[in-house]
């Protein structure tokens, strides 16, 4: 008995391991557009329950805009194009955004704080959007939506996450994405 326990202790370990990318401050910017960014490798192809974690700490101002973009690299080069972005979150031009294409969801700024800290979980089961969290430094964002949210939020054939920062003004930003099993099933027969 005490070997079978010890195998779904392990068992539910392993199951419960997360994918997690965090590059260091993106560089200052050398080009007039005022953009930098860096890609890493992100695969969301995984089965049962997740949850994407982005995270994403900044200095808000007006002219900044610091994203998260998420998708598939169709042409197999490392860099996520604007075109290969499933979807992008973050802050632009002083508001919370996500968008895919022409589709988008906007939230206000829930404090007056300068320093920022975006909170955005996923809930995903079997490929099928959920459930959306979304909070700034702790409060609740409001996205607006009136039922589950949008199924463009995710994809299991993402296999790349870009940070991107934009704006003149120095944005002193982190970020970070997470892919971990919502849960571990055992079943004993």
């Amino acid at each position: 008995m005490k070997t079978i326990l010890t195998c779904l202790v392990a068992a539910a370990t392993v199951g419960a391991t997360a994918t997690t990318v965090e590059p260091r401050q993106l560089p200052p910017c050398q080009f007039p557009d005022t953009e930098v960014s860096t890609n890493c490798q992100f695969s969301t192809a995984r089965t049962g329950g997740l949850v994407l974690s982005l995270h994403l700490s900044l200095l808000a101002s007006p002219s900044n805009n610091v994203e998260i973009a998420i998708g598939h690299d169709s042409d197999g080069d490392g860099h996520l194009s604007a075109c290969e972005a499933g979807a992008t979150v973050g802050w632009d031009c002083g508001e919370w955004v996500a968008r895919c294409g022409m589709e988008e969801l906007h939230a206000d700024a829930a404090t007056p704080s300068v320093r920022k800290q975006l909170t955005w979980r996923l809930f995903v089961s079997d490929g099928t959007v959920r459930k959306l969290e979304a909070s700034e430094n702790g409060h609740s964002l409001d996205f607006g939506l009136n039922g589950p949210p949008p199924a463009w939020l995710f994809s299991p054939t993402w296999d790349v996450v870009r940070f991107i920062a934009r704006g003149a003004d120095a944005a002193d930003e982190s970020l970070r994405a997470e892919l971990h099993a919502n849960g571990t099933v055992i079943k004993l027969r």
